[in-house]
C-alpha cells in the first residue's frame, strides 16, 4: 500500500504539468516569434500597421520571457522536489491549479496591454503597474500550495523554510518595488551596476543548489559555502555604501562585480558531489555552462576600457542572450525535462543550445564591428540572428506539436480543426495586423469594436479546440454553431441597416455557412 501511494504521488506533478503545458508554450510562442518579428524589424520589416511596432514587439518578447513560461516552469521547482521526498498531495495539486490560472490571466491582460502600446517604456517591467495585483494573488494560491507540503514534513529542511519565507514576502515585495512613485523599478535605467550584477548572480544559486538536488544521483551535501557567503557578504556591503554612504565608483563597482567568479568553482564542485552529468539532465548541465560563461565574459566586458567601447550595443545583447535563453531559460526546461523526459528530449537540449550560440557569435561580431567606429555592414549578422531565432520557433513548435498530437478520427473532429484553425488562428493574425489587411482589401478600419470582433473570433476557436480533446465533441460542435448562428444574424442586420459595411457581410456568411455545415450534414452522427 505504501508503494503504491509513491507512485501515485510521483506521478501527481507529471500530470499536472503535461495538463497545463499547452497553453505555456503557447505563452513562449508568442514571446519568441515577437523576438523574431523585432529582429524582421530591424532589417527593415515595416510593422507600424500592426499591432507589432519595434517597441512593442521589444516590449512583449521581454516581458514574456521575463513572466511567462520560463518563470512559471521554475516555479514548480519546490515541488518537484517535494514529489522526490513524498510530501505533494492532490490537495497541493488543487492549489497549483489556481495558481497557475491567475498567473496566466496575468499574462494575457500583460500581452494585451503591450500589444495596444500601453507600456512604461522600462527595460524590464513594461507592462502597466496595476497588472502586479494580478501576480500578487496568485502568490497566494501558491503559498497555499506550499503550506499543504510543507505540513507533512516531520522535520522541515532548511530549504524548505527559506523557500517559505521568500513566497510570503515576495507579493508584498512586488507590489513595493514596482510602484512608479516610490518603487526601485523606475531606478534602474541607468544600470546594470557590478553589484547589481553581483546580486542578480547570487540569486541564481539557490535555485541551482535545488536544481542539482532535484537530480542528483547521489546523496548531495553541499560543501564549500564560502564560496557563495563572500559574494552575499559583498552584496550587502555594497548596498549599504549605496544607500547609506555614496554612490559606488567604477572601481567598487568592479570589485563587487569580480566576487561573481568565486561561483565557478562553487557549481562545479556541487555537480562533482551529486553525480550529476549531461546525461543526466542535459538542460542544467548547459544552463549551468551558460551561467559560467556569461560570468566570466560579464567580467571581462566589465574593464573599463572594453565596456566603454561596447556598452549597450549587440555584443552586450548577445551576452544578455546567453544568460537568458540558454542560463535561464534552461533552469526551468531542466525542471520540466526531469518530469516530462520524453518531452523534452536531449536532442532538443543540444539544437537550442548551438542554435543560441550561434545567435550570440554573430551578434557579437556585429558588436565589435560596431566598437570600432567602422562602415562596416553589420546586416549579414542581423539577418543570421533572426533566421536562428525562426529556427528556435521551430524547435519549440516541434515540441508542442509532440504535445498536442490528438486522434483526428470522425468528421466532427476534422470540423473542429477547421474551426479552430480558421477562427483562433484568424482571429490572432487580425489581432496583430488587421489594420494593414483591411487596409489592403479596401474595408474602413476604426480600431476600436474590430478588435473585440476578433477576441471573439479567437474565443470561438477556443469551443473547437476544447471539442478536439473532448469526449463529447458533438456538445462543443452544437455550441459553436449556436454562437455562430447569433453572431451571424447580428452582422447581417448591421448590414442590412447600412450600419457596417461589407466586412459585416461576409462575416455573417461566414458564420452561418460553418453552423449550417454542421447542423445539415454532421449533427447526429455521432
Amino acid at each position: 500500500m505504501r508503494i503504491q501511494l509513491l507512485k501515485w504521488r510521483t506521478e501527481l506533478l507529471n500530470k499536472f504539468i503535461d495538463d497545463e503545458l499547452p497553453l505555456a508554450l503557447f505563452w513562449l510562442i508568442l514571446g519568441l516569434f515577437a523576438g523574431l518579428v523585432y529582429a524582421m524589424e530591424i532589417l527593415g520589416l515595416d510593422g507600424s500597421m500592426s499591432l507589432l511596432s519595434p517597441e512593442r514587439a521589444r516590449s512583449l518578447h521581454i516581458s514574456q520571457m521575463l513572466y511567462g513560461f520560463f518563470p512559471l516552469m521554475l516555479s514548480l521547482l519546490p515541488f518537484a522536489l517535494f514529489q522526490k521526498e513524498g510530501v505533494l498531495s492532490q490537495n497541493a495539486i488543487v492549489h497549483l491549479r489556481r495558481y497557475f490560472v491567475v498567473w496566466n490571466l496575468f499574462l494575457l491582460f500583460m500581452s494585451m496591454a503591450l500589444l495596444f502600446g500601453n507600456i512604461r517604456g522600462l527595460p524590464f517591467y513594461d507592462f502597466p503597474y496595476q497588472l502586479n495585483f494580478l501576480l500578487a494573488f496568485s502568490g497566494v494560491f501558491y503559498l497555499f500550495a506550499l503550506l499543504d507540503a510543507l505540513r507533512r514534513y516531520a522535520k522541515r529542511p532548511l530549504w524548505v523554510n527559506v523557500s517559505l519565507a521568500a513566497v510570503i514576502v515576495a507579493p508584498l515585495a512586488l507590489i513595493v518595488l514596482m510602484n512608479p512613485q516610490y518603487g526601485q523599478v523606475e531606478k534602474t535605467l541607468i544600470g546594470p551596476h557590478g553589484d547589481n550584477t553581483l546580486g542578480m548572480s547570487f540569486a541564481l544559486i539557490p535555485i541551482y543548489y535545488l536544481l542539482i538536488k532535484l537530480v542528483a544521483i547521489d546523496e548531495f551535501k553541499p560543501r564549500w559555502h564560502g564560496l557563495w557567503i563572500v559574494p552575499l557578504v559583498g552584496y550587502i556591503v555594497s548596498l549599504v555604501i549605496r544607500n547609506f554612504f555614496h554612490t559606488l565608483s567604477y572601481t567598487e563597482e568592479w570589485f563587487f562585480q569580480y566576487l561573481t567568479l568565486l561561483y565557478v568553482p562553487l557549481l562545479w564542485i556541487w555537480l562533482r558531489d551529486a553525480g550529476v552529468s549531461f546525461k543526466t539532465n542535459p538542460y542544467l548541465i548547459l544552463s549551468i555552462i551558460a551561467f559560467i560563461f556569461v560570468d566570466i565574459e560579464g567580467n571581462f566586458l566589465f574593464i573599463p576600457d572594453i565596456r566603454a567601447l561596447i556598452h549597450r550595443n549587440d555584443l552586450v545583447v548577445g551576452h544578455a542572450h546567453i544568460a537568458m535563453g540558454l542560463g535561464v531559460a534552461f533552469m526551468a526546461l531542466a525542471i520540466v525535462h526531469h518530469l516530462l523526459p520524453n518531452l523534452f528530449r536531449r536532442i532538443y537540449a543540444i539544437a537550442w543550445s548551438v542554435l543560441m550560440g550561434i545567435m550570440a557569435v554573430a551578434l557579437s561580431i556585429a558588436g565589435i564591428l560596431e566598437a570600432r567606429g567602422l562602415n562596416e555592414s553589420i546586416e549579414p549578422f542581423l539577418w543570421v540572428r533572426a533566421l536562428v531565432g525562426a529556427m528556435i520557433v521551430g524547435v519549440v513548435l516541434r515540441i508542442t506539436f509532440d504535445r498536442l498530437k490528438v486522434r483526428i478520427d470522425s468528421a466532427v473532429k476534422v470540423y473542429h480543426l477547421s474551426g479552430f484553425l480558421s477562427d483562433a488562428g484568424g482571429g490572432a493574425v487580425l489581432i496583430l495586423g488587421g489594420s494593414a489587411l483591411f487596409s489592403l482589401l479596401g474595408f474602413h478600419f476604426s480600431g476600436t469594436y474590430e478588435y473585440i470582433v476578433f477576441a471573439f473570433m479567437i474565443g470561438t476557436g477556443l469551443t473547437h479546440w476544447y471539442g478536439l480533446y473532448s469526449v463529447t465533441p458533438y456538445r462543443f460542435a452544437e455550441l459553436s454553431a449556436s454562437i455562430r448562428a447569433v453572431c451571424a444574424s447580428v452582422f447581417a442586420a448591421l448590414y442590412m441597416a447600412g450600419t457596417l459595411d461589407g466586412i459585416a457581410l461576409l462575416v455573417a456568411l461566414y458564420d452561418i455557412s460553418f453552423a449550417l455545415l454542421y447542423w445539415l450534414f454532421l449533427r447526429g452522427k455521432d
